[in-house]
C-alpha cells in the first residue's frame, strides 16, 4: 500500500510524537506545523488519558491568556512551558530572538 502523504503532514506527525510527553506547548506567530503538530499531539493525548495544553499566539480559541503575548513569555520565563515553536518573523538572520524591543532597529 503505498500512501500519498505530503511533506507538511509528515512534519507535522513527526512533530506531534516529539511533543507527546510535554504539558503545555506555546506555538508564536507564523508557525502553522507547528501549531497543527500541536493540536494533533493534543488529540492524540486523550486517547491516554493525559492532558494537554496547546497556546497559540493570537488565537482566540488557543489563548487563555487576557493580555496576550506578554503572559505567556511570562509564563515560558517561569518555567510553566515545556515547548515554545517561535515563528521565523521572530528571529533575524544572526538567530536573534526578538521577544522585546524599543527604538531603532540595531544595525549591527
Amino acid at each position: 500500500m503505498i500512501l500519498d502523504i505530503q511533506r507538511e503532514e509528515l512534519l507535522i506527525s513527526q512533530l506531534a510524537d516529539l511533543l507527546k510527553n510535554d504539558r503545555h506547548v506555546a506555538v508564536g506567530a507564523a508557525s502553522p506545523i507547528p501549531g497543527a503538530a500541536a493540536l494533533l499531539a493534543r488529540e492524540e493525548a486523550k486517547t491516554f488519558d493525559k492532558r494537554l495544553r496547546v497556546t497559540i499566539l493570537h488565537s482566540n480559541r488557543y489563548n487563555n491568556f487576557t493580555d496576550g503575548a506578554r503572559e505567556l513569555f511570562d509564563c515560558a520565563a517561569q518555567g510553566r512551558i515545556d515547548t515554545f515553536f517561535l515563528g521565523g518573523v521572530q528571529i533575524d538572520g544572526k538567530a536573534n530572538i526578538n521577544l522585546v524591543g524599543t527604538g531603532e532597529y540595531p544595525k549591527n
